[in-house]
């Protein structure tokens, strides 16, 4: 039986993820202060042993394993990068609190055999590389072993461009190897879902910027690629001036690279904000990385005879990350708002990784 502690809960990636591992297993506490994360943990899980903000936690209950994601708010490039030096009292710089219990845990003899931390690429980034560096001494100095790299959801079968760096630090002498990867079969299409609010679609006004080839602003949109009619047999030419017809099958994205734009096709996804400042901003059958906002992500589908661009909707961002239905049934069932279900989504760990994580373990 494997015994664990949450810091940093939110709504239970690890306890899913072996869960579907089928590692016999016993969250013995848990560590989260978001009312609305902690109504659906306990939806999904059953009543936690929360001991609340970390801050106040002197020592922690014998475990095996804790898992620590601290916030990443002021690591990541979609914050202020305020950073998480010690005692700046940023959100990210709760990682020092853990220093503090792991050092009262060596102290009392008590030390987990395993640690698991996970937290956004920029971490590893040459701004922050010296105090990444610090903590992984800081471990070494009670005994880990840390391995840590860089791992990508969509080379573990979730169509999302989403990378972050994992760390097992383990006091075993066995070596900790990574999962390989797996050839991504999946497409953002199978993520969708068929019928669709109104709401989720861009506004009327958006729509018609995004119609209008001269909007230097926004995106050049072109009709969706078509038979003449519904008895043809043929389709229109395809042709190889793209863009310079109204049947053309995508949509033109403005970006920052030398050529100015990129192409989306149904099924892609793509940023929806500034994108003239940005790289990347087409994803091919996949999603850009979710945050926990859905305002600068679309997805382009099919629409009335038009390509179109909508939102992604709260039960599309839980599969994304790799919830199952049944699982997303209960935690839409909690009636938390679309706004808390978005938040709980970007900030938590897709379970198909982790799920990898703990099997190599």
């Amino acid at each position: 039986m494997l015994k664990v502690v949450e810091l940093f809960a939110g709504i239970g990636a690890q306890a899913q993820a072996l869960k579907e591992a089928n590692i016999e297993h016993e969250i013995v506490a848990i560590s989260e202060i978001d009312k609305y994360a902690l109504r659906v943990y306990e939806a999904l899980h059953g009543k936690p042993n929360n001991l609340g903000n970390i801050k106040e936690i002197d020592l922690l209950p014998t475990a095996d394993l804790w898992t620590y994601s601290f916030p990443c708010t002021d690591i990541s490039l979609a914050g202020q990068m305020k950073g998480f030096d010690r005692d700046s009292e940023t959100g990210s710089s709760l990682l020092w609190e853990v220093e503090r219990l792991i050092n009262n845990a060596a102290i009392n003899g008590n030390l987990p055999k395993y640690l698991l931390m996970e937290n956004v690429k920029n971490l590893v980034s040459k701004r922050f590389i010296g105090l990444f560096n610090e903590w992984k001494s800081f471990l070494e100095s009670h005994g880990y072993r840390n391995y840590y790299q860089v791992l990508n959801a969509k080379d573990y079968g979730i169509p999302q461009n989403r990378e972050r760096v994992f760390m097992v630090s383990s006091l075993d002498t066995k070596n900790y190897i990574f999962p390989t990867k797996i050839k991504l079969e999946n497409k953002l299409n199978d993520y969708l879902e068929k019928h669709v609010s109104e709401k989720y679609f861009l506004s009327e006004r958006l729509i018609r910027n995004l119609s209008d080839t001269n909007d230097r602003n926004g995106f050049i949109r072109g009709n969706r690629f078509r038979l003449h009619d519904e008895k043809s047999e043929y389709a229109y030419t395809i042709s190889t001036c793209p863009g310079s017809r109204a049947t053309d099958n995508f949509i033109m994205v403005p970006q920052k690279t030398k050529q100015g734009y990129a192409f989306a096709h149904v099924g892609d996804g793509i940023y929806t904000n500034r994108t003239h400042q940005k790289r990347g901003v087409v994803q091919k059958n996949m999603i850009p990385t979710l945050k926990t906002s859905p305002n600068d992500i679309g997805v382009v589908v099919d629409k009335d005879y038009l390509i179109s661009i909508r939102r992604l909707t709260p039960r599309e961002c839980w599969r994304l990350m790799g919830w199952n239905e049944n699982r997303i049934d209960v935690a839409l069932s909690t009636g938390v708002s679309d706004t808390q279900l978005y938040k709980m989504a970007g900030n938590s760990i897709v379970v198909t990784v982790l799920r990898r994580l703990f099997i190599c373990i």
